[in-house]
């Protein structure tokens, strides 16, 4: 209805009818040639986006649909001018141009179409109207929205901890002299039966023991954590909105936090995922009004990285609201640390001797528990290079 209602301004009309009383396709009208004809208005206002995004349009349909109902307003028009709040579309421009002149050619009214430029230049000529836009509807206003990591920087490197492993095949030496023992080199078994030898000792906690005998070798995932920070830095109000995430290089997945519904059943994440996609998220705020200077910061999300693969990951954002769109774009850099296992593996055919090297995720020490894993190591013991 503010439309409606500085339309009557900006063209000097009468609001003819709302739509509960049939508006026969005009709903401003006023005197034209001295009283002695009219012209008539059809306020088209449109959101800018529909609701998956993608532009808003007048159509052809749309336009014919108001000019046959035109015709019925008595006396008949002169003149029909369909305003619209939309962007300039030249398309629709041409096709109103046409339906205009085949109007003359029997006698009807001409048709003009009016898109949203022409009223940003018309509306300063008005100062009424123009203060009222400047006040409310942040008429000129720059809208401007920033994302980046919670900690205020748009791009971060992630150190993930993997395993290489030395498989190195060799002739053993013919003297008696030791072969060299990497101090990296480890022995699964030799760990597990270090466990089992204190346990046994007296005294020992039997709860702990029995865990430690249930326990699992369990790999350990690198999963890079995220939270980013929304803010409105610009001078309007950002509405109606979400948020796009579309991750772009080579990883394995990108997810949202779920929490345990049986633990934490009040749990929210305002980061969603889509089913059948790895690497496309979206912000879903729980407040649908951001306001100049206000931020929030979201829910969290990981990015998986592939295995001794380093990468640079685009995390592309772009903000779908009512009004405005906005984008942008951060960078996660992975760069890989590894823990190394050295193998030595005799042989005794010259062309056997060889050195093999494979990645892995590093396996760890652990219990399973409900919705977490309890390491019985430390980081500390898997040192990186």
């Amino acid at each position: 209805m503010f439309f409606h209602l500085n339309l009557l301004s900006v063209f000097r009309g009468v609001l003819y009818s709302d739509n509960s009383q049939g508006q026969d396709g005009v709903d401003i009208y006023g005197p034209i040639d001295g009283g002695t004809a009219f012209s008539g208005i059809q306020c088209k206002n449109r959101k800018l986006n529909l609701i998956d995004g993608s532009p808003n349009r007048i159509s052809n349909i749309d336009v014919q649909s108001e000019i046959e109902k035109a015709k019925k307003f008595k006396p008949a028009l002169k003149k029909l001018i369909i305003a619209t709040s939309l962007p300039k579309d030249k398309a629709i421009e041409e096709f109103v141009r046409l339906q205009s002149m085949e109007h003359v050619k029997v006698g009807l009214f001409t048709i003009q179409i009016c898109f949203w430029e022409f009223f940003e230049r018309k509306i300063p000529e008005f100062e009424t109207v123009y203060n009222w836009y400047v006040k409310n509807e942040g008429f000129h206003r720059i809208k401007q929205l920033s994302v980046t990591f919670k900690d205020g920087s748009v791009e971060m490197t992630y150190h993930p901890k993997f395993q290489k492993t030395v498989d190195r095949y060799i002739i053993p030496p013919t003297n008696n002299t030791a072969p060299d023992i990497n101090p990296y080199t480890s022995s699964l078994a030799n760990l597990l039966q270090s466990d089992i030898n204190k346990m046994m000792q007296p005294g020992y906690n039997s709860i702990f023991r029995s865990t430690l005998l249930l326990s699992n070798t369990i790999d350990w995932e690198q999963l890079c954590w995220l939270e980013l920070l929304v803010s409105n830095i610009g001078q309007a109000v950002v509405e109606d909105y979400k948020i796009e995430l579309s991750l772009e290089g080579f990883f394995e997945k990108a997810e949202p936090e779920r929490g345990n519904v049986l633990f934490n059943p009040d749990f929210h994440n305002d980061i969603k995922g889509y089913r059948n996609s790895n690497s496309h998220l979206y912000i879903e705020p729980r407040k649908k009004i951001l306001v100049q200077g206000d931020s929030f910061v979201t829910g969290s999300f990981y990015i998986q990285p592939a295995i001794a693969v380093e990468a640079e990951i685009k995390l592309n954002w772009k903000l779908l609201s009512r009004d405005f769109t906005d984008s942008g774009t951060l960078i996660v850099k992975i760069v890989p640390q590894y823990h190394v296992i050295i193998n030595r593996h005799e042989v005794l055919d010259s062309t056997d001797v060889r050195e093999e090297i494979s990645y892995s995720l590093i396996k760890r020490k652990g219990t399973y528990n409900i919705g977490s894993i309890d390491y019985h190591d430390k980081e500390s013991d898997y040192p990186v290079s």
